[in-house]
């Protein structure tokens, strides 16, 4: 089968997790026998850490790529379009999804859009008049003509059923590469070389995950009752949130409490998983939270808010599943804080079981062909599909 995945974003300093996401898929389905390609706007240095193969093309733009504005909207469609199975769009609310909506005008070839949280209410409601005249200029005919619509979890699919009835939505879960699940740990250990626990905030520094009120809460606590625990954020900053992050730092006077280590990526991101003791993510919403399965996969508890889908961490007692506000954070690190180091691991056991058992991205990448199948030879129905 052969696949083209229209991302909007490839770079692990860009893309966080769509960039997850399409590399992951790109890379289980080729296992499977599969022929994946990506095109995705901005330029080749983007997409060379990956090194997979040559059937990924960086889209030229006009300006920033950020906003995607690929030039080839302005010419006449691809001709080996026409040799692809499946599209699967990934992220709305950009130009990619104007090429896709050309495509579908043009050439017969059934569609999966997965929106990767971006058509969240809490996502529609930032730059809401924007949206709301993108969604009725292109974006709500560009999902209505689509085949069907991909969510990453439970919460995410309940949400675009609603918002799209009369589509079908399906749900497969994101994961974990089996090799970073089983990777022995680059040190061994869970930061016993210092007497320092260090809570691990690793993502994109943006207003959406909520370290503002993090630090807050931190400062409301107090040094005593914080002491032994360092905070470390770890991320690409966007814009001047980063700059405001470390201003609150030092107004507070937290900065031997408070540490911005930069971004991680490679063995420095396993590494930073590894010397945690927990790992947080104070986010307003995420439709999955990679960056959650990630911690839980290298043996650490996380806290996180039900902004997020990771009802799991209650189940499987591996973590904190907290009100998202600042008071439900509160309450989720003064319990993290009267854990025991024996407490904390057997936690993080736990939470490595989960995604052993839930959340692996061999197991994504099957579903995703299973779902393809039934979207183009009319096969069985997959379960996960309106599973909700």
């Amino acid at each position: 089968m052969k696949i083209l995945h229209l991302a909007n974003v490839i770079g692990e300093h860009k893309g966080g997790g769509v960039h997850e996401v399409v590399v992951n898929l790109y890379k289980y389905q080729k296992d499977l026998g599969h022929e994946p390609h990506i095109w995705y706007p901005g330029a080749k240095e983007d997409s060379d850490s990956i090194r997979l193969d040559n059937n990924i093309k960086a889209m030229d733009t006009y300006g920033d790529s950020r906003y995607g504005l690929v030039k080839d909207l302005f010419k006449p469609l691809d001709s080996s379009l026409e040799s692809f199975d499946i599209i699967h769009q990934h992220g709305v609310w950009m130009p990619m999804s104007l090429l896709n909506l050309r495509i579908k005008n043009n050439i017969v070839i059934p569609s999966v859009i997965q929106p990767h949280g971006y058509l969240e209410p809490y996502r529609i409601n930032q730059k809401k008049s924007k949206k709301k005249l993108g969604f009725l200029l292109y974006e709500k005919r560009n999902i209505l003509k689509s085949d069907i619509v991909l969510a990453c979890s439970i919460d995410e699919g309940k949400k675009l059923k609603d918002m799209f009835p009369s589509k079908n939505v399906a749900t497969i879960e994101n994961g974990i590469d089996p090799e970073f699940l089983f990777t022995p740990n680059l040190n061994n250990n869970n930061n016993n070389n210092t007497d320092i626990k260090i809570l691990l905030f690793l993502s994109q520094i943006i207003p959406l995950k909520g370290l503002d009120r993090l630090i807050e809460v931190i400062y409301e606590l107090g040094r005593e009752l914080f002491t032994g625990w360092e905070l470390h954020i770890a991320g690409y900053n966007e814009g001047s949130y980063g700059g405001t992050l470390a201003k609150k730092v030092n107004k507070l006077n937290l900065s031997d409490v408070v540490k911005f280590i930069g971004p991680q990526l490679g063995d420095d991101k396993t590494r930073a998983y590894d010397n945690a003791t927990a790992f947080v993510l104070p986010t307003f919403n995420e439709n999955f939270g990679i960056v959650v399965a990630e911690a839980l996969s290298r043996g650490i508890p996380v806290l996180t808010t039900k902004g997020t889908p990771w009802s799991d961490l209650e189940l499987y007692e591996c973590g904190y599943w907290v009100d998202n506000d600042k008071e439900g954070i509160k309450k989720g690190i003064l319990k993290l804080l009267s854990k025991s180091n024996d407490e904390l691991k057997l936690m993080g056991k736990r939470g490595k079981k989960l995604i052993e058992e839930k959340y692996l991205w061999n197991s994504a990448a099957k579903k995703s062909i299973e779902l393809y199948k039934w979207m183009i030879n009319d096969v069985k129905k997959p379960s996960f599909i309106n599973n909700f």
